[in-house]
């Protein structure tokens, strides 16, 4: 909306993208300390979540932008190639804003973020998208859990590192099962 159709230029769309961030890092700690019953252990879990999802948007971008190089040898999207450090360092950026208001809450009350937590809570509490929006928090919960779980045992198990775990002892044993296996166009008798 802000742009008006016109298309975006690489170095515009990370302004507006450091922007996004700072805010949902600002509207986050809103709600970390609005908490009563809240404490460290709230605030670290929603910087591991907020931190979650910021690392899972770059790797969504890497991964489209390498799928359209891969598709056919040739780029699909336009544009130029997304710069890796300078999305790891937004997102360091972001943490570190979170860790500042999380230190000093009083600086993150201000007019945009306090309109979108007072918009959150309100439907929040609006009954039928309330219990929507509610649904919908718990799956991208459960879902970065996930994500977070099966990354941990990718660090765990060394293939993060590319170490090779398989210990087979006899190396032929999977050509021996490829030659009893049987094709759709094999008589057997």
């Amino acid at each position: 909306m802000l742009r008006g159709g016109v298309p975006m230029s690489y170095p515009l769309g990370l302004a507006f993208k450091t922007l996004q961030y700072l805010l949902i890092a600002d509207v986050a700690i809103l709600f970390c300390t609005d908490n009563p019953n809240g404490n460290l252990s709230t605030s670290i879990t929603t910087g591991l979540i907020l931190l979650m999802y910021f690392i899972g948007k770059v790797q969504n971008m890497q991964f489209k932008a390498m799928m359209s190089i891969q598709i056919q040898g040739r780029r699909l999207t336009e544009g130029p190639k997304p710069k890796m450090g300078m999305e790891f360092g937004i997102v360091a950026l972001a943490m570190a804003v979170f860790g500042f208001l999380l230190w000093k809450p009083e600086f993150a009350a201000n007019t945009i973020s306090n309109w979108f937590y007072k918009s959150i809570i309100d439907i929040e509490s609006t009954p039928i998208f309330g219990f929507i929006f509610k649904i919908v928090g718990f799956f991208f919960t459960i879902g970065m859990l996930l994500r977070m779980f099966n990354a941990l045992s990718v660090i765990f198990s060394g293939k993060a590192f590319g170490r090779n775990q398989n210990h087979d002892q006899n190396p032929n044993r999977r050509n021996d099962s490829r030659d009893n296996d049987f094709d759709d166009y094999e008589e057997v008798e």
